[in-house]
C-alpha cells in the first residue's frame, strides 16, 4: 500500500470512530457504531489491505485516535480496540473465503452469507467484551454480551452492504449522477412513499410502527439497485434509532430486552429489501444475457440474422417516413474455407471475431451489424447514399487487407473480403428487408465470380436478386 492509502485509511477510521464515539452514552457502548462495519467492508473490498499488516495496523491506529481524542483511559482505549480489530479479523476470515461474486451481491445467497458473517462478528466482538467488562461496564456478563452482540450486529448488518455494494474507489471519485440516477424523474415515487412510511410511523408511534417502511423499502429494492437500498435501510434504521432514543428509549442494561429486540428487529428488517434487490438485480441480468443470446451471435456479438432482420425493418419504416437514403453491404471473406483447412476451425473463428470486432469498430449510431451464416454478413448504413456506401466498403476492404492474422505457432497471415452494396431510398422504391439483402446478395455473388477482393453495386440489368443462400462458400 501506498502512504497515502495508509493516510486515508487511517483518516477513514478516525471519523468513524468520532461519528460513533458521539452517539456513545454516559459509561456505555455507542448508540450507533460504523467503524467496524467499515472497516470490514474496506478489507474485503481490498485484498491487498488485508494481506498487509501495515493496513491493520494504520485502521487501529485511527480507533486509538479517536478514543484519545475524546479523553478514554488508556488501559480501557488499547482493549476495546483490540477488540474492535479482532472482532473485524473473525469477520473477514470467513467472508473472504466467500468470493467477489458473493460478496458483490451477484448471488442469490449474498445477503444469507453476510448475514452469518455479520453474526460470526458480532459474536466474537461479544465475547471478548463480556470477559473485559469490568474495564468498561457495571452489567454483568450475560448483560454485556447480548448488549454488545445485539448491537454490533446491527451495526454490521446496516454498515457492511452500503460498502460492498459501493461504486468502486473513494466516494469522492464517484460518479454520483449516475449512482443517484435512478432516483430522478419517476422513479422518486418509491422515495417518497419512504419519506411517507416513515412520516406515518412517527406519527402513529406504537410497537408497529417499525415496519411501516417495509413495503416501501421493498419497492425501492426493486427500481434503485443494491447500493441505494442498503444505503437507504441504513438511513431508516438511523432515523428509526434516533426518533426511538428521542421518545425515551434507553440503549442501556435499564431496558435491556427493549434494546436488543428493537436492534435485532431493525438489523433483520434490512435484510429483506436487501434481497430483493439482489434477486432482482440477478433476474435483470439474467434477462439481459438471455436478450444478448437471442439477438447476438454468440462467437462475433454481431447481431443474429433474424434480430438484424427485425430491427432493419424498423429503420426502414423509419427512413421510409422521412424519404431518407439507405444502403446495405454483404461481405463474404474470400477463401475463407483454406483458413480452416490449413490452420484448423480455431483460427477460422479467430478470424471471424477479430473481423466483426473490426466492423464494429468503424460502426455509428444507428447502423446495424449482424451475422448471415459461416463468413458471411450483413451491414445497413442509414441515411447512406451510393457513393457514401461505396466509400465505406472501400475504406473496411483496405482495413482487413492491412490487418494481420497471428496464428498460435507465430505465423502472420491475411484475408480479403468481397462485398455487395445496394443503396436506394425506400420511399421511392418500397424495400423491404429481404429485398435489399437479396439484392446486395446478388452484387457480392457477382463480386466473388469476377475476381474477388473487390466491391460490387447491385445492377438490375445484369443481376437479378438472390434467395439468401444461394452464394457458394
Amino acid at each position: 500500500m501506498l502512504l497515502r492509502e495508509h493516510g486515508l485509511l487511517f483518516l477513514c477510521m478516525l471519523a468513524a470512530c468520532l461519528a460513533g464515539i458521539a452517539t456513545r452514552p454516559i459509561a456505555f457502548m455507542a448508540t450507533f457504531w460504523p467503524a467496524n462495519g467499515l472497516l470490514l467492508g474496506l478489507m474485503l473490498r481490498n485484498p491487498v489491505w488485508s494481506k498487509t499488516p501495515l493496513a491493520w495496523l494504520s485502521a487501529w491506529l485511527g480507533f486509538v485516535a479517536a478514543d484519545a481524542l475524546t479523553g478514554a483511559a488508556l488501559e480501557r482505549n488499547l482493549v476495546i480496540n483490540a477488540i474492535n480489530l479482532v472482532e473485524v479479523l473473525a469477520g473477514w476470515l470467513f467472508l473472504v473465503r466467500q468470493g467477489p461474486a458473493t460478496l458483490g451481491f451477484r448471488r442469490q445467497r449474498s445477503v444469507l452469507v453476510i448475514l452469518v458473517g455479520c453474526v460470526i462478528a458480532a459474536t466474537t466482538g461479544a465475547l471478548l467484551g463480556s470477559l473485559s467488562r469490568d474495564l468498561f461496564f457495571s452489567a454483568s456478563g450475560w448483560q454485556t454480551f447480548i448488549i454488545w452482540e445485539s448491537g454490533e450486529l446491527y451495526n454490521l448488518i446496516l454498515c457492511l452492504p452500503v460498502v460492498l455494494a459501493a461504486p468502486r474507489g473513494w466516494f469522492w471519485q464517484w460518479r454520483w449522477r449516475r449512482v443517484l440516477r435512478p432516483l430522478g424523474k419517476l422513479w422518486g415515487l418509491p422515495l417518497l412513499a419512504l419519506l411517507a412510511s416513515e412520516a406515518a410511523a412517527f406519527a402513529l408511534q406504537g410497537p408497529g410502527a417499525l415496519v411501516f417502511a417495509v413495503p416501501a423499502l421493498v419497492w425501492c429494492a426493486m427500481l434503485y439497485g443494491v447500493f441505494l437500498v442498503s444505503l437507504l435501510n441504513l438511513l431508516v434504521g438511523l432515523w428509526s434509532t434516533a426518533t426511538l432514543v428521542l421518545l425515551g428509549l434507553s440503549l442501556t442494561p435499564e431496558q435491556l430486552l427493549d434494546a436488543v429486540s428493537f436492534r435485532v428487529g431493525v438489523a433483520l428488517l434490512s435484510l429483506a429489501p436487501l434481497a430483493v434487490a439482489t434477486a432482482h438485480a440477478l433476474h435483470a441480468q439474467a434477462l439481459q444475457i438471455l436478450h444478448r443470446a437471442v439477438n447476438h451471435d454468440f462467437l462475433t456479438g454481431a447481431l443474429s440474422r433474424r434480430a438484424l432482420m427485425e430491427r432493419g425493418a424498423q429503420q426502414l419504416q423509419r427512413l421510409q417516413r422521412e424519404s431518407a437514403p439507405v444502403a446495405v453491404l454483404m461481405f463474404d471473406m474470400d477463401y475463407f474455407k483454406q483458413v480452416n483447412d490449413r490452420w484448423g476451425h480455431a483460427q477460422g473463428d479467430s478470424v471471424l471475431q477479430q473481423f466483426a470486432q473490426l466492423i464494429q469498430h468503424n460502426l455509428r449510431p444507428g447502423e446495424l451489424f449482424g451475422r448471415i451464416g459461416g463468413e458471411e454478413f450483413a451491414l445497413l448504413l442509414p441515411h447512406a447514399t451510393h457513393a457514401g456506401a461505396q466509400a465505406v466498403s472501400e475504406r473496411l476492404c483496405a482495413q482487413l487487407r492491412e490487418h494481420r492474422f497471428t496464428t498460435e505457432g507465430g505465423d502472420e497471415f491475411s484475408v480479403t473480403m468481397s462485398v455487395g452494396l445496394h443503396a436506394g431510398t425506400p420511399a421511392d422504391t418500397p424495400y423491404t428487408m429481404s429485398e435489399l439483402l437479396a439484392r446486395a446478395d446478388a452484387a457480392l455473388y457477382h463480386a466473388k465470380t469476377t475476381g474477388r477482393n473487390r466491391v460490387q453495386a447491385f445492377d438490375a440489368a445484369v443481376m437479378a436478386p438472390l434467395r439468401h443462400g444461394e452464394i457458394s462458400a
